[in-house]
């Protein structure tokens, strides 16, 4: 009876207090952009539209190594709404060869201009999201959940289908460790490519219920992220290690954060995005994935040989 009291509890706090909070705060939004020509307008929209009864939104979008109309959707947007800018890197891939050496070192533009413009002296709270079409569920909902409690320093988002965001995630007993160098230890020392994804990867993609209780973790995102903005004062994305390997630039720079005592949590009820290109592959086994090719060649085999 306790439990459910508390629950309840906490779901108005979301409305009430959340929307409370939203009302008098100002909000930035950033984001890194690269051939996002595509979705970043239904993005910016809809972000834009789950926030609306906050204090005051700006956004602050990097772009670098574009190869489609990424660069003209960001200046129709810059025209089209207000307290909307974009910084156009232009080609770092020859200079930062990593991919997460160039996305470190975008994420890290965002956070310099928090610290040194004034333009942003005001923001209270920093979003950090995907534009690359991920962002599809988020609405105000799921963002007043966030502040159901306020015992947090980053509050990240949760999937309808199963969390996907393996590498940028660190906790004790659920994900230790770097999945990508626990898939490259297997596969040395024997383990099937297969068999070591699904060991390092896949089995860690689990399902949270929205009705779960808060997770905190040591690192996480999830193609979406609050931050309180003095939780950032001093951070800095990372994204190669001292020994050149690349890791998830989030990783670093929460671990930043949890050394000055920062918490940080995945919010079951902060929904972002249902399957996502790195958990579809869970919806098709691989033994069916299997079967289904070799139907497949079957088939086409028959008809094949009734032609011939």
């Amino acid at each position: 009876m306790d439990d459910m009291v508390t629950t309840s509890g906490l779901e108005r706090a979301s409305h009430i207090g959340g929307s409370s909070e939203l009302s008098t705060k100002a909000f930035l939004i950033v984001g890194l952009a690269r051939d996002c020509g595509q979705n970043i307008k239904s993005d910016v929209h809809n972000l834009q539209a789950s926030l609306r009864n906050c204090k005051q939104i700006s956004w602050l979008v990097i772009e670098s190594d574009s190869n489609d109309d990424t660069v003209e959707k960001l200046r129709e947007l810059g025209s089209e709404k207000g307290r909307f800018r974009f910084i156009s890197l232009g080609l770092l891939r020859t200079k930062l060869p990593l991919r997460t050496e160039r996305i470190a070192f975008c994420r890290n533009k965002y956070l310099d201009e928090l610290k040194t413009n004034l333009e942003y002296a005001h923001v209270d709270y920093v979003v950090v999201a995907d534009l690359d079409g991920l962002n599809t569920c988020v609405n105000e909902e799921s963002f007043l959940s966030c502040w159901a409690r306020q015992d947090w320093d980053v509050c990240t988002a949760n999937q309808r289908g199963p969390y996907y965001d393996i590498w940028a995630l660190r906790h004790k007993d659920w994900s230790p460790n770097d999945c990508w160098s626990q898939r490259r230890f297997l596969v040395d020392h024997g383990v099937g490519p297969e068999k070591a994804l699904f060991a390092s990867v896949h089995s860690r993609m689990i399902l949270i219920d929205a009705g779960e209780d808060w997770i905190e973790v040591e690192s996480s995102f999830g193609g979406l992220a609050i931050y309180r903005r003095e939780a950032l004062a001093d951070a800095l994305y990372v994204g190669v290690t001292a020994s050149g390997e690349e890791v998830s630039e989030h990783v670093p720079m929460h671990q930043q954060l949890r050394a000055k005592g920062k918490r940080i949590f995945i919010n079951p009820r902060f929904i972002n995005a249902k399957y996502t290109e790195h958990s579809y592959p869970l919806l098709f086994p691989s033994r069916l994935k299997r079967r289904l090719v070799r139907i497949l060649k079957a088939i086409r085999g028959a008809i094949r040989d009734s032609l011939a």
